[in-house]
């Protein structure tokens, strides 16, 4: 039984459309069968960033086209961790994002991810959602156990704002909605962070891995 609320499909939704804002070529594969983020794409106005439904077979096609009409980021959002798409998606990623929530339960079941983006060799990074908005131990707390993983922590974590809840409803995001506010600001400092170890400018897919039990 799937378990949600790690915010992964409305941090994938956040991070392209902060990417789609720079100018850049953005594609969503959404490949959660719940494909929440394709609704949320068809509630939207804007014509960016394309979001497009996509199961395991149809990736490696998706990815080539995407490829030849110059598309510079790919985002995955992407099923439970032990579904058969999450590894094809991690097989296909330059980088893993990994939402967690800080609760134990949620910290138990990181390492079926982390595990998955070791072997196949992609650096993975660690994004710790749902905080409280005065959560600096519980980001210190994230940090220990993201690093007793060997995992690296993306900064900031991302707090639970009504901004993010308000936006998705309109089918946009918290940067669009509010883009002076502090969902916003922390979406762009995580847009930052990732940019930078991606090395995204060209072309990257990241991917947007669930906790195992959510799986995000």
């Amino acid at each position: 039984m799937q378990k949600g609320g790690v915010g992964k499909s409305w941090l994938t939704r956040s991070l392209s459309v902060a990417a789609s804002l720079e100018g850049l070529n953005v594609l969503v594969i959404d490949m959660d069968s719940q494909q929440s983020t394709v609704a949320w794409s068809e509630r939207r106005e804007a014509d960016t960033p394309l979001v497009q439904f996509s199961t395991e077979r149809e990736l490696p096609a998706i990815l080539k086209r995407a490829e030849d009409a110059g598309c510079d980021v790919v985002f995955i959002d992407t099923p439970p961790a032990r579904s058969t798409e999450t590894p094809a998606a991690v097989d296909s990623a330059d980088m893993v994002l990994i939402p967690c929530t800080p609760d134990i339960e949620a910290y138990e079941q990181i390492a079926r991810t982390e595990r998955l983006a070791r072997l196949a060799g992609k650096p993975a990074l660690a994004v710790l959602t749902m905080t409280q908005p005065s959560g600096k131990s519980e980001q210190d707390i994230g940090q220990e156990i993201f690093a007793s993983l060997n995992l690296d922590m993306a900064l900031p974590s991302i707090a639970r704002l009504k901004a993010h809840r308000d936006a998705a409803r309109e089918g946009k995001t918290a940067t669009e909605m509010e883009p002076k506010g502090r969902a916003a600001q922390e979406i762009a400092a995580l847009w930052k962070c990732i940019k930078e170890r991606a090395n995204i400018g060209t072309s990257a897919i990241v991917h947007e891995s669930k906790r195992a039990k959510v799986q995000k």
